[in-house]
This record gives C-alpha cells, structure tokens and sequence, in this order.
C-alpha cells in the first residue's frame, strides 16, 4: 500500500474539487514496464554515439530524446486505445499517430542539413534523427527483436559504409591540394573556389590548415569534374592566383 501521503490531493477550484489520485499514479509506475523505455535509450545512444563522435550536429542527446520520445507517445496510444464517454466507447487508432511521427519528424531531420553553395552537409544526420524516430515507433509497438536487428544494421551502413566510400573516395573524387603563404588562407579559398566553379568542377568538401596569418597554409578541395583533361588548363589558373606557391591535383603537379 502506498502511505497516506499519496493517496490524493485536493484542490479547490471555483465551483468544484479536482482530486489528483495520487495513489493511481502510484500504482501505474510500480506496475510499469521500463523495458521498451530502457531499449530507446540503448539504441537510439547507439546510433547517437556514432554520429557525436562524428562531431555531427545531432550527437547523442538528440538521437536518444527522438527515439525515447517517439516510444512514450506510441506506448501511450496504445494505452488510451479506448475510452468511454458518456457510454460511448471511442476508440483510436495508434498507427495514425505512429505516421504523424514518422512523418513530423522529418522537420527536425531538415533542420540537421546544411548547405553552402554547392556543399551540403548534414543529410545523413538527418536520416539519422529519421531513422531513430521509426526505431521508437518500433519499440512502442512491442517488437523489440526488430528494432535490435535493424540498430545493428543501421550501424554497420553508418561504420562500415563510411569505411568503404573512405577507401572509394581517390576513385570517385578528386583532390586539388593547394599550397601557399602571404595571405589569408580564406581569402585564397575564396578565389580557388571561384576558378574551380569557372572549369565546371563542383566542390564537394574542402579542408585546410594555417597556423596564423602569413604562415605556409595548406588548402585542400576534395571535387568531382566531368573529366581528367580539366586538369591542366584549371591548375595554370589557380597557380597564377596570388599567394600559390603550388598545386597539385590527383598527382598533377603545376
């Protein structure tokens, strides 16, 4: 039994009492099962995990919250399926609330993308924060087999796919590594970026190191071009850029 203490509160209101039946709340958290609440965290973490040590905008926090709260809202419509009312049973259907989720959630996954010019960052994060969301509906349907199973694979595409495209990356894209000192490096970045748009050539990352203003700085631009024979023609150009020591391109040099 729980003490005294809990078994109601009364408070006053303007023409009636509200009781809040403390002793009911009692009973339904002794009697709760934390198992799919438990398994939201674990896997929604796991997921987060990987991409917080990614330094991705989603981390750990966002993924579980998303897959915690997406279990609670399915776990509670499937409590309040059916009421009364007046003698009218109404009931209602947890899977319409289970796709408004899906569904709703794809605004918080947006919100993870990123894009400058033609660099867009974030869009496996925000599949991601998507897929963790269907995760939750899963565990708060009951099927916990199936939410471990397809956590395991999500993980292995997000590890073992980011692996493969590492080692695929000389292949697929192509690296301009530039060289230079006596000037900022954003500046000449700007400028490189401006004759690699002129030959046609999408940026798809860039990277770069400058210890301070003056210093040798190192510009890397990781891009995807229509052919190998752009490649003469676009390193005459940035090498005659102020400030460019060398360029090299997938082992051009100029």
């Amino acid at each position: 039994m729980p003490p005294a203490s809990l078994r109601g509160i009364t408070l006053p209101g303007s023409n009636a009492t509200a009781m809040i039946d403390l002793e009911s709340i009692y009973r339904q958290a002794i009697a709760l099962d934390l198992t799919p609440i438990l398994l939201a965290i674990v896997l929604g973490g796991a997921i987060g995990f990987e991409r917080e040590i990614h330094g991705r905008p989603a981390g750990l926090r966002t993924h579980v919250l998303v897959c915690l709260t997406s279990t609670v809202l399915v776990l509670a419509s499937r409590h309040v399926a059916e009421i009364t009312t007046d003698g009218v049973n109404v009931v209602f259907d947890p899977q319409r609330l289970a796709a408004g989720i899906v569904t709703g959630i794809g605004f918080l996954g947006a919100a993870a993308v990123i894009r400058s010019g033609d660099i867009v960052r974030g869009i496996t994060t925000g599949a991601c924060v998507w897929s963790v969301a269907g995760l939750g509906v899963v565990i708060g349907g009951g099927s916990y087999g199936l939410a471990a199973v397809a956590t395991a694979f999500i993980v292995v595409v997000l590890i073992i796919l980011d692996w493969i495209a590492g080692g695929l990356s000389p292949v697929i894209y192509r690296r301009v590594v530039v060289r230079g000192s006596g000037r900022r490096s954003s500046s000449l970045s700007e400028d490189v970026a401006a004759v690699l748009s002129t030959h046609r050539v999408r940026i798809q990352d860039t990277s770069g190191r400058q210890t301070s203003t003056g210093e040798p700085f190192k510009l890397v631009f990781h891009v995807r071009c229509r052919h190998k024979h752009q490649a003469p023609e676009m390193l005459e150009s940035i090498a005659g850029l102020e400030g460019v020591a060398s360029v090299e391109w997938t082992g051009l040099s100029h």
